[in-house]
């Protein structure tokens, strides 16, 4: 028997973009002990839990996959966050992050379901000397955090009961994140530009899954409770890209010499970024008892995690070519 729960009636969970980088350690974390299924809207070849497709940008679409699945808890991670390519393609970056958001937060409505919503660190414009904290004022400056903020706002007015967990530059097995890029760029490059103007708190996507984890089990009365509450949530410390980045090489047996700094107005980007995304999270540690490692062991235990995944994937695309050469002849 789990804590406050009997083990026939599983609390029913669901993960918008279950193929995603957070959605997929959600799913596999929750699936032991959760009912779960996710939506996502294209096919998925690696996740552990059952998965429905979906175009969350589709009102009737959405509310019909929720309505039919009545989850008790929906965690809303499906979202457009490649930063640029928002920048340059409003259209899908409104359609992705603020209409699906809205049309999740309305579905739940109707089932009278918590959302659980996760946002970032760009909502603010980094102006702050010191750690952003819930109360203050986000002012985004691009347009990601333009829609992320929207989002937050359809949440708050939408639904009844609502958690909304800002997390920070994070990483993951599943899709890009930039400790892939860095080691990536390792094996091709002598050296390599980052930026080293910019601060923030590195955030392994399984630590925030596991708080998620966490949260469901020993805290679901708070999630249930109809009221809305901002959380920043991330693991701690503060580094920046150039420093992470050799952080990365080091733990990997690399050079850290690789790394050459650079400012961001030479990186020359076309999306502004915050300079100083550090967050404070003492209001999800006290309030909710979640509280995360350092990013430094976060990382130290995800690279040779990465390492693997990236052989692997590695493995799979060489028998593949070898199979279509082998039927071509």
């Amino acid at each position: 028997q789990i804590h406050g729960q009997s083990m026939t009636s599983k609390t029913k969970v669901l993960i918008t973009g279950a193929g995603g980088m957070l959605g997929t350690d959600l799913g596999a974390l929750l699936s032991p002990d959760f009912d779960v299924v996710g939506l996502d809207r294209r096919p998925v070849g690696h996740s552990t839990a059952p998965y429905d497709l979906c175009d969350l940008t589709q009102a009737r679409q959405t509310r019909d996959a929720i309505l039919s699945h009545r989850p008790e808890i929906i965690l809303h991670t499906a979202a457009l966050t490649d930063v640029d390519y928002c920048e340059d393609h409003h259209d899908e970056a409104l359609a992705a992050n603020v209409t699906a958001t809205e049309n999740v937060a309305r579905a739940a409505q109707e089932i009278d379901a918590p959302v659980i919503f996760f946002s970032t660190d760009y909502v603010f414009d980094g102006k702050k000397k010191g750690a952003y904290a819930e109360t203050d004022i986000p002012a985004p400056l691009s347009f990601y955090g333009k829609t992320k903020r929207m989002g937050e706002e359809c949440v708050l007015a939408t639904a009844q009961r609502a958690m909304i967990f800002r997390i920070t530059w994070l990483f993951g097995i599943w899709g890009r994140c930039f400790p892939k890029a860095i080691l990536r760029q390792a094996a091709e490059v002598k050296t390599m530009k980052v930026v080293n103007d910019q601060t923030g708190s590195p955030t392994w996507a399984w630590d925030i899954a596991a708080a998620m984890r966490e949260l469901l089990f020993n805290q679901k009365e708070k999630v249930l409770a109809p009221r809305r509450e901002i959380y920043h949530l991330h693991n701690s410390g503060s580094v920046t890209w150039a420093d992470y980045a050799r952080f990365i090489l080091k733990s990997s047996g690399l050079d850290p010499a690789k790394v050459i700094d650079v400012s961001t107005a030479e990186m020359n980007r076309p999306a502004p970024r915050p300079v100083n995304s550090v967050m404070t999270s003492a209001k999800a540690a006290s309030e909710l008892g979640l509280k995360l490692r350092s990013w430094q062991d976060a990382t130290a235990e995800f690279l040779p995690k990465l390492k693997d995944a990236l052989e692997d994937a590695e493995a799979k695309a060489k028998a593949a070519a070898a199979a279509k050469e082998n039927a071509i002849e």
